[in-house]
């Protein structure tokens, strides 16, 4: 559940929201009741089942008696306030609002606007506090500030939102809220021919083609652009198009003013098979869902033949009017790829997946899976979760479906609270090879009785690793690590999932025996002594915890 707190009345954004969200928006009785609310350790906020609690300030009711150069003293007392919540519920995911202030009417053309310098230091100071930002200044000057307020249901109600603002503001409250919980897809598929140039390259050639730095043709330039900007954020691009490969691939390596290249992109299918197929083929060989995809066509025929054969996939309009196209990017953007936050893995999972390629070229050469696995040379770090991981801990929680035991998602903030926790371990493992770094790939995370047993509830890896022994390096550092601690019974969960079924019998496979049946999945144990589980991935010195002589010797 989500909370909603304001300085103003919004019981009716919050009816907007919950239709957005299709669950229940909890709102404090009252007026102007967030700051006791945020305060008040008995509050309703402070309930288990609410895990985002979303702060949108109006401005302008934060100044009743207007802005001076003091402001900061003003807004001071909001973000201690936050702060202390924060510190205080290290479990709760704050998102809070932006700050639109307009300037004064009398103000002068030479001097300070002190509205804008406001705003840009309040949203300076959620940066400093890592907040996720829901931003309202900007939603207010997309949709001009005499659509997004009524000024007529302010004056009656407190209520300073038309109901264009209210449907702008439940919209992005649905988008932030599903960046928190990881809602982000991973591959935009894009047709070519009238998507990312104008007119059919295999009929006009690579001078007739519309496409230019200025003009008419900048439009798919810039709509490149966002395509681009996506990439370098982590999402995968990949190209479904009915062209001959020679004459597909010309733009890319050819024409002057083409801003994505051919190595921006994972997987590139051009040929004359149907749309769905290709599509389906390009989740199959990333090994991700086809929930994970977004395709982008202008063909109206393409369109619904995916959204047919492949309800999964998401297929946004393509605009009549293509000077509408880079906009179109953007929402699809903003709609289906909003990140909380970057981190390294996503910034390099282009050149991860084209690494990919080359261990599959590998694979070819080796008659064994033995010797395969033996030539890539795999070198695992796990190690304990530091708390500059937690945000890549929440993102693999919240985006591995497949190799999870049990499917369970964190936020940033639940598991900063499970680093707080004497009781809980949690491990962080990162893998690389000889033909490049994996990036953090695994978590596991233990919680141990005073009986001397743990129980393992969270125990994940990326698909891209599956199949190589990695699985037995992670769960071998994290067996003898617990037996460092005195541990004598490991309990391993298995709750079922829609997508979790490939690791249904992995407890069994690792010689664990069936302890319990529960109404989600199943319970697993395997009693002391330990024995070390042999795998062709090689420990990092001092990544688990071990001595440099017992990790030399730990896995062969």
């Amino acid at each position: 559940m989500i909370a909603l707190l304001s300085n103003v009345t919004v019981g009716s954004l919050a009816l907007q929201t919950e239709k957005s969200l299709g669950e229940k928006v909890l709102v404090l009785p009252g007026f102007d009741t967030w700051k006791a609310g945020l305060l008040n350790p008995k509050s309703p906020l402070w309930r288990n089942d609410v895990e985002i609690i979303c702060l949108v300030l109006h401005g302008p009711a934060l100044f009743p008696e207007g802005m001076d150069a003091r402001f900061a003293d003003v807004l001071s007392e909001p973000l201690r306030i936050l702060s202390q919540a924060r510190a205080e519920r290290g479990n709760k995911t704050f998102v809070v609002s932006t700050l639109d202030l307009p300037s004064s009417p009398a103000l002068p053309l030479a001097g300070r606007d002190f509205a804008v310098q406001a705003g840009a230091w309040w949203r300076a100071e959620l940066e400093k506090m890592d907040l996720p930002v829901l931003d309202l200044r900007e939603l207010a000057a997309e949709a001009g500030r005499k659509h997004f307020y009524s000024a007529k249901m302010w004056y009656y109600g407190a209520l300073p939102f038309s109901r264009l603002g209210e449907n702008l503001l439940a919209r992005e409250i649905l988008r932030v809220v599903g960046a928190v919980r990881g809602g982000r897809r991973k591959c935009l598929v894009l047709d070519l021919d009238n998507t990312l140039w104008g007119g059919a390259i295999g009929e006009e050639g690579l001078q007739g083609i519309e496409l230019s730095s200025s003009g008419t043709g900048s439009r798919y330039r810039d709509a490149q652009r966002v395509a681009k900007e996506l990439a370098e954020q982590g999402v995968l691009l990949a190209i479904s198009s009915k062209n001959n490969m020679k004459d597909a691939l010309a733009p890319f390596r050819e024409h002057p003013h083409m801003l994505l290249k051919e190595e921006d992109f994972v997987k590139i299918k051009t040929n004359w098979e149907p749309k769905p197929a290709n599509i389906a083929a390009i989740a199959r060989e990333l090994n991700i869902g086809l929930d994970s995809l977004v395709f982008i066509d202008d063909n109206p025929v393409e369109r619904e033949a995916v959204r047919l054969a492949l309800p999964e996939v998401a297929v946004p309009d393509f605009p009549s009017d293509t000077s509408r196209l880079p906009a179109f990017m953007a929402e699809v953007a903003r709609t289906c790829f909003t990140a909380l936050r970057v981190e390294d893995e996503d910034r390099g999972k282009t050149e991860m997946y084209r690494a990919e390629s080359k261990r599959e070229e590998e694979r070819n050469v080796h008659l064994s899976l033995s010797g395969y696995l033996a030539s890539l040379g795999m070198v695992l770090d796990l190690h304990p979760l530091r708390r500059d991981e937690i945000a890549r801990a929440a993102q693999l929680t919240q985006k591995t479906n497949q190799f999870n035991l049990t499917v369970r998602r964190y936020t940033e903030a639940e598991i900063a609270a499970m680093l707080q926790d004497a009781s809980v371990r949690i491990w962080m493992a990162a893998l690389r090879d000889r033909f490049g770094d994996y990036g953090r790939i695994g978590l596991a995370a233990a919680r141990l009785s005073p009986t001397r047993s743990a129980v393992i509830g969270t125990f994940l890896m990326s698909c891209r690793v599956m199949g190589r022994g990695v699985d037995d390096a992670i769960l071998s550092g994290v067996e003898q690590a617990l037996a460092g601690e005195g541990v004598t019974a490991i309990f391993g969960e298995y709750r079922a999932a829609a997508r979790n079924d490939p690791v249904r019998g992995f407890w069994e496979e690792k010689g664990y025996a069936q302890a319990e049946v529960t109404p989600e999945g199943s319970l697993w144990v395997l009693r002391a002594p330990f024995e070390k589980r042999n795998t062709a991935v090689q420990y990092a010195v001092q990544s688990s915890g071990l001595s440099e002589e017992e990790i030399r010797g730990h896995i062969k």
